[in-house]
């Protein structure tokens, strides 16, 4: 029994993830620019690793890419308000982050170094628009993706 080669599948899947990454950090980057906020884009990239090249996985599900994004950047906010914003009340503060995430099941690894982003970057909650308006984009952009990839492989 001869079996076709999967070279040239997995060729043009690689490239069509690698498409549609550049179309959704392309739209988060006109985004960020517009609001100032270019520093977000860092988590985004690894959630774009994620969305688009571990669709299955459950850190890339879309209620967990949006719970540890809201959670991290409100948390995030908080410390910068209500505290001195040193070490320790960050340190604590992305302790809290991770916890609410395990506890509330949306564990995200891009949104612990959003929480960074947002604390060190002295972000407020005004990042939340852009935030949320790049994440809608970013995750409906990979849905498209993995609905691509599914029709190669079935081909």
């Amino acid at each position: 029994m001869h079996t076709k080669p999967k070279k040239p599948l997995h060729l043009l899947e690689s490239i069509v993830v690698g498409v549609g990454a550049f179309i959704g950090l392309s739209l988060i980057g006109m985004i960020a620019e517009q609001s100032d906020t270019m520093m977000i884009i860092a988590p985004f990239g690894a959630t774009a690793v994620l969305l688009f090249s571990a669709p299955q996985s459950p850190f890339s599900r879309p209620l967990n890419i949006f719970g540890g994004y809201f959670i991290s950047t409100v948390l995030g906010a908080a410390v910068l308000e209500y505290t001195s914003g040193g070490w320790l009340s960050v340190g604590i503060g992305l302790g809290i982050t991770i916890m609410l995430m395990h506890l509330v099941k949306v564990v995200h690894p891009p949104a612990g170094a959003n929480f960074l982003i947002v604390t060190q970057g002295h972000l407020s909650f005004y990042l939340l628009w852009p935030l949320f308006t790049g994440l809608i984009l970013l995750i409906v952009v990979g849905m498209s993706v993995h609905k691509i990839r599914q029709k190669i492989a079935l081909e």
